[in-house]
């Protein structure tokens, strides 16, 4: 008999995490092993949103729910309520569908569960990255709020009393571990973030294509794919650019749901040589397989040891060089296996660097994209991902 694992998440609007990221993981799961997986996201979307992520569940074979988080009298009280009169549905759920395992990601999920009184299922809490900590890094929570109290000591009950904790990086379990007691230990495991290598596969043939749409002839392209925002270093990769195409014909593709973000922040004198465009998902490999160097910067602040960036994966199984963050999650050790990455420490700013950078770059267009991309399935596959969660729910 296949078991019923409930996988429960809290998302707004604006990110496609469920359809993008873990639905295809479970997917693969349930054809690996006898796992039948059921979502309930608490969201504030839209219904065309919500059809959308039902659509994708239907065609993966995923029973999706989604409920509403409630934004009034504002928008914390509203999700402190939905918090608060949560758990009686979702322990309705879990018994009307037989449900064997729950696992709740991130902190409100875990706040729900943890109310639930005499457990009958096996518990396995998604960790996620340091999610109490991102809001203090990057959203201005206080350590000594209420909020933060409050968040805090639900992660940390769900830390103690779940089954197994899945989290993205061995640097957050070390984190977490500080605060609960080594004891633990055992418990934890690090999952990977799978992209399908179907999509996201070096495909020599549609460097021409892309080249051709984008009016280039032999100018070394740097491109980055994802989100914009402060945290995302767009300045450093202008200015690694810049220094780059002081000397060498260069263009720059940076493919972004953000295009606003880009275009006030992009210097006058650059915008002729940088290409912005906003693209479906679908779409992005198709971009990267023109490329020839891409960019995997992010502010590596206390947070950001607990994260591990989607777009690494995406960029290397294309085969692509890439210059990405010292300090972000295990990329570092991960990296270690990669020659045809050029690790950028922030600490030291990018003067001390940028002559390495500009070699590294150079030397991008003789890599061996194949053996690039077939390393990156190690870590970044599907397969890869779904393995890595069996072995931490059977753990």
């Amino acid at each position: 008999m296949a078991k019923k694992i409930l996988f429960i998440t809290w998302d707004g609007p604006q990110t496609s995490y469920m359809e993008g990221l873990f639905m295809p993981i479970f997917h693969e799961i349930a054809k690996r092993g006898d796992y039948q997986f059921h979502v309930i996201q608490f969201t504030w979307a839209d219904a065309q949103k919500i059809a959308h992520t039902q659509a994708a569940a239907n065609q993966m074979g995923i029973t999706y729910t989604a409920w509403p988080v409630l934004r009034k009298p504002n928008v914390s009280i509203g999700s402190l309520l939905t918090v608060l009169t949560s758990s009686a549905k979702i322990k309705k759920y879990i018994r009307q569908n037989n449900i064997h395992m729950v696992m709740p990601r991130s902190t409100f999920p875990a706040m729900i569960v943890n109310q639930i009184k005499n457990k009958t299922f096996k518990l396995i809490f998604d960790a996620d990255g340091l999610p109490i900590e991102e809001r203090i890094d990057f959203a201005g929570l206080k350590k000594e709020s209420f909020q933060y109290k409050l968040m805090k000591s639900a992660e940390t009950k769900m830390l103690k009393s779940a089954d197994a904790v899945i989290t993205r990086s061995q640097k957050s379990i070390d984190i977490h571990l500080a605060n609960i007691g080594e004891s633990y230990r055992s418990k934890f495991s690090v999952v990977f973030n799978g992209r399908d290598k179907n999509i996201f596969a070096y495909r020599p043939h549609l460097r021409e294509e892309v080249r051709q749409e984008l009016g280039l002839k032999d100018e070394l392209l740097f491109v980055y794919a994802g989100s914009l925002g402060p945290q995302y270093c767009l300045t450093e990769m202008l200015q690694i650019f810049q220094a780059y195409a002081e000397k060498r014909e260069a263009k720059f593709i940076i493919l972004t749901g953000n295009t606003a973000f880009a275009e006030q922040n992009i210097p006058t004198e650059l915008k002729a040589y940088v290409s912005l465009k906003s693209v479906p998902s679908e779409k992005v490999s198709f971009y990267l397989n023109g490329g020839d160097v891409a960019f995997g910067l992010r502010k590596p602040t206390f947070s950001m040891q607990g994260v591990a960036p989607i777009k690494l994966g995406e960029y290397l199984l294309c085969g692509l060089p890439v210059i990405a963050s010292k300090g972000i999650g295990d990329t570092e050790k991960i990296l270690e296996n990669f020659e045809e990455c050029y690790l950028y420490d922030h600490s030291i700013g990018l003067l001390p660097q940028i002559e390495q950078i500009k070699n590294f770059a150079e030397k991008a267009i003789f890599a061996n994209r194949n053996n690039i991309a077939q390393k990156a399935q190690d870590y970044f596959s599907l397969e890869a991902a779904a393995e890595s969660y069996i072995k931490a729910i059977t753990n």
